[in-house]
């Protein structure tokens, strides 16, 4: 099986060690999970036109048997990409509340590709969005998660933390500030997770926030998950997360997670095996509340259930399937009508 794997550099190339976003782990794990992947970088500064055929030539030039693209513009799965000789296996990892991304995914069934969501909490966001803004109904091939566990269980550390949060530096949507700013008033003893910024705005707003203590910069991902395990809460600022990622490492170091939301639903209730493994906050006040909640949690619990929900063989087992089911649809459509 040969992948070609579009790869988005607007927070820099590839690296293993240093995980800059979930979209960005996601693609970690396809290249440990199969042997024959192949990144091509794409700078989503250049032309869609020049992206959409550096793409197409890179996966023919390899001769590929299917393109896995993960990110939402249109130099990964919009109209110049959608006579690709080679299949498409669009993964749909956010929200994005313009009318454009849910043409693109139509688009790509209508050329025989396939398209994939997180989580049916992101399915449904999708949906809604569409019969607000009078658009055809919202179709995918089916779901597949963000990530899963593998090889031995941390162990459980000592705590050092009240809560923790990690997140991109992100001004929109990942805010991970929100953690300083909601307990600047209370004797939690928190901890900060976050990257150097890119664009000018997330630099604006690092500038911002610089004065905080407790914030640790460009850390590796083996640094990130030990700080995690010492905290006692994990807090995840965005409301606007299909799946979790970070909240599913929280769990899996059986650490509990507090979820931001703003209208009382939030995907990642959905990774945990417990209610009481989870609670979800909109203010600084429920934040507090929640953390003291969480003072006398039985940590193995959360870790053990954790772990046996989101094993790695049932996370491959599935992937293959997605990916067996692109290549099949895409060949029977061209067979019939060749």
């Amino acid at each position: 099986m040969r992948i070609a794997l579009p790869y988005n550099v607007h927070l820099g190339e590839y690296n293993p060690n240093v995980v800059t976003g979930g979209i960005e782990k996601f693609c970690q794990q396809i290249i440990n999970t199969f042997d024959d992947v192949h990144i091509v970088n794409i700078d989503n500064n250049k032309s869609v036109k020049d992206n959409t055929t550096t793409i197409k030539k890179f996966a023919k030039s390899i001769d590929a048997d299917i393109i896995i693209s993960n990110w939402h513009t249109a130099s990964f799965c919009g109209s110049k990409i959608l006579d690709s000789e080679i299949p498409i296996m669009f993964v749909n990892h956010g929200h994005y509340g313009i009318a454009s991304i849910i043409n693109r995914m139509k688009n790509l069934l209508n050329y025989n590709h396939s398209c994939y969501m997180v989580s049916k909490y992101q399915y449904e966001w999708y949906r809604t969005m569409a019969k607000r803004l009078k658009c055809d109904d919202v179709l995918v091939d089916g779901y597949l998660n963000s990530s899963y566990v593998e090889g031995d269980k941390p162990d459980l550390l000592d705590i050092e933390y009240d809560c923790c949060t990690i997140g991109r530096c992100d001004s929109f949507e990942k805010k991970p500030f929100l953690l300083k700013g909601w307990l600047r008033d209370t004797d939690y003893r928190t901890i900060l997770m976050t990257n150097t910024p890119i664009a000018d705005k997330d630099k604006k707003y690092f500038e911002k926030n610089s004065h905080w203590n407790g914030v640790l910069m460009n850390l590796k991902h083996v640094d990130v998950m030990k700080n995690l395990s010492k905290s006692m809460t994990y807090f995840s600022t965005s409301y606007q997360e299909t799946w979790g990622i970070t909240a599913l490492e929280a769990l899996t170091h059986g650490v509990p997670i507090i979820l931001n939301s703003n209208n009382n639903k939030h995907s990642s209730t959905s990774l945990c095996g417990k209610d009481s493994h989870y609670k979800i906050v909109s203010n600084k006040l429920e934040l507090s509340d929640a953390i003291k909640s969480f003072e006398k949690v039985d940590r193995k619990e959360i870790q053990d259930i954790s772990w046996e929900r989101h094993q790695y063989k049932d996370w491959k087992t599935n992937f293959i399937n997605a990916i067996d089911h692109t290549i099949e649809k895409f060949s029977r459509s061209n067979l019939f009508n060749s």
